[in-house]
């Protein structure tokens, strides 16, 4: 039943009325019938099944016999959808010849009513489809920005009207585009496939969904179906071209995206559960990095009660370092402080992301390195290729234990450098200085 009920939405959605449809598929399931045996079986009336049956057959999406009385039978499912697409593309084809013609011919007065000034003007658009189709145009006439506001539910709707094949192409045209979402455990795998030059941020309990074009031309939805797999029949936008009301509105999403959380920080905190507070989160005194090399370094060298096990054997060492305790335990202690340092640089970058000037952006960072206590951080150029930092010291000069923390403070940066510019990171240099209890490392930008 429930499969039935699927076929029937999409011959409703391929321009069938709902009755049209249950004969449809009754036919294709049953032999060749009388309209008055059809009628029965599906409630309705001899007359009424005759007349539906008719215009069917009219379509070429109904057979019937020779003989009398005349039965009528049907075609497969996909029979019926080919037909369907046949008389369609006839439709199209004759709706194109029509208009070269009506082009091309002196006979007929083509009148461009087109008014002396730009005024304002509102339209009124119902119906998913319908919406789509103008969302689709505007999009492919767009040539510097658009703004995709989808809400919790409108990727689905994007994807399935092939509106994003459009957006695919204004990318390729170097227009700049920006998706503000509110992301959720259904609809994450989506985002994730859509091409990476789109800038995306999750907004929590967004539920605004819109397009806008150029700060010339807008689409605001006003009803929409809370069902995301539904046809959309009821669904209602407006179409604006007001310069007025489109200006306002650029000032709002720009005050919406700079709100918002980078995608892939949002996704990490709400899906994959990843550790996402800020590099100054305040945990009692201190930052969240200070904090936590303080809690790990605890007990480094202190005797312990405990007798630590593994299989079921002790592990025979008085004075076990916690990284070798957490080894111990099976646990990876050189990726759990990397992805540590990463999300600390993804959070510092966020933290930051209003900041449009690079210098101003990383002369921000130098100043969070140097207040935390984890060396002079320098840079080749702007935007850098390479970052250099100078006495680290992260290890307090006791490599051979504490070689975590280098790692760390290295994932930092490539946790600000993948947020901020999407590009990975490689360590090219290390060096220890054992008198002046410091460190130097150097790490280039991969292009």
């Amino acid at each position: 039943m429930t499969e039935n009920s699927d076929i029937v939405q999409k011959l409703i959605e391929a321009g069938l009325d709902e009755k049209h449809a249950m004969l449809i598929i009754d036919m294709a399931c049953q032999p060749p019938a009388k309209a008055s045996e059809i009628g029965k079986r599906l409630g309705l009336s001899r007359m009424d099944a005759y007349n539906s049956l008719k215009k069917l057959q009219e379509k070429g999406l109904v057979k019937a016999t020779l003989d009398k009385p005349i039965r009528f039978f049907g075609m497969t499912i996909n029979e019926v959808f080919k037909q369907i697409i046949r008389t369609k593309e006839m439709d199209l084809r004759r709706m194109n010849e029509n208009l070269e013609s009506l082009t091309n011919s002196g006979h007929f007065a083509i009148v461009a009513n087109q008014p002396m000034h730009h005024e304002d003007s509102f339209s009124v658009l119902k119906d998913r489809h319908t919406i789509h189709a103008t969302i689709d145009s505007i999009v492919s006439e767009s040539e510097e920005n658009i703004w995709l506001l989808l809400g919790k539910w409108g990727i689905l709707h994007m994807l399935r009207s092939g509106c994003m094949d459009s957006v695919k192409e204004a990318l390729d045209r170097d227009v700049v585009v920006k998706l503000v979402v509110c992301i959720d455990e259904k609809t994450v795998r989506f985002y994730d496939k859509l091409d990476p030059r789109i800038e995306i941020r999750h907004h929590p309990d967004f539920n605004l969904c819109g397009v806008f074009i150029d700060n010339e031309v807008g689409i605001q939805f006003v009803q929409t179906e809370e069902s995301p797999t539904g046809r959309g029949k009821e669904d209602t936008a407006i179409l604006m071209e007001s310069d007025m009301l489109l200006s306002a509105q650029s000032e709002l999403l720009n005050i919406q995206w700079n709100a918002a959380t980078a995608y892939r920080t949002a996704k990490a905190k709400l899906i994959d559960g990843l550790m996402t507070e800020p590099l100054r989160l305040s945990l009692g005194d201190g930052s969240f990095y200070e904090r936590f090399k303080e809690s790990i370094k605890m007990g480094m060298n202190q005797n312990s009660n405990a007798v630590l096990t593994r299989n079921g054997q002790v592990v025979e060492n008085d004075l076990i370092p916690q990284s070798n305790t957490l080894s111990a335990l099976g646990i990876n202690t050189n990726q759990l402080f990397q992805d540590v340092g990463f999300r600390i640089g993804q959070e510092l970058a966020v933290k930051l992301q209003h900041i449009g000037s690079e210098e101003t952006f990383w002369n921000n960072i130098k100043s969070e390195w140097q207040d935390l206590g984890m060396g002079e951080i320098e840079f080749d150029n702007l935007p850098p290729k390479m970052i250099t930092v100078s006495d680290g010291n992260a290890c307090d000069g006791q490599p051979e234990t504490s070689l975590m923390f280098c790692n760390m403070d290295e994932s930092v940066i490539a946790g600000v450098v993948k947020e901020r510019y999407n590009k990975e990171v490689e360590s090219c240099k290390r060096q220890c200085s054992d008198d002046e209890n410091a460190c130097c490392y150097e790490i280039t930008i991969l292009q």
